[in-house]
């Protein structure tokens, strides 16, 4: 994934709704728009805001990111970067991990998963 579209995705799943990092995303979406040749972008964003998991969602902006060459943008790249970094000092970096199947444990962060089945 592009880091344009994982600074997107990591602030909205941290649900940060006010203060820097929501400031930083503000500044993103309005680079995105300025910037972009395709204005449905922003509904895109607008749909992640309220279901940040979203898989099409995360395609969708990824391709459209790719096709509009944000991707190549200095200044977006660079807003992108501060972001992650905000995050990352201030602490509201999240990790979203989804696992499809039967019997799956999954930890992060040095914790650890199990699956005990009983027959």
């Amino acid at each position: 994934m592009d880091p344009i579209t994982t600074a997107i995705i990591a602030a909205l799943a941290a649900g940060v709704t006010q203060g820097t990092v929501a400031d930083m995303y503000k500044g993103i979406k309005q680079l995105i728009k300025k910037k972009s040749k395709q204005k449905n972008i922003i509904e895109v964003l607008d749909d992640l805001e309220k279901d940040p998991i979203s898989n099409m969602g995360k395609k969708w902006l990824q391709k459209e990111i790719q096709n509009n060459q944000l991707d190549q943008d200095a200044d977006i790249l660079e807003a992108a970067k501060k972001l992650l970094n905000e995050m990352k000092s201030s602490g509201n970096e999240k990790h979203i991990m989804q696992a499809k199947g039967n019997f799956i444990a999954q930890a992060d962060h040095g914790s650890s998963a199990s699956v005990t089945i009983n027959k």
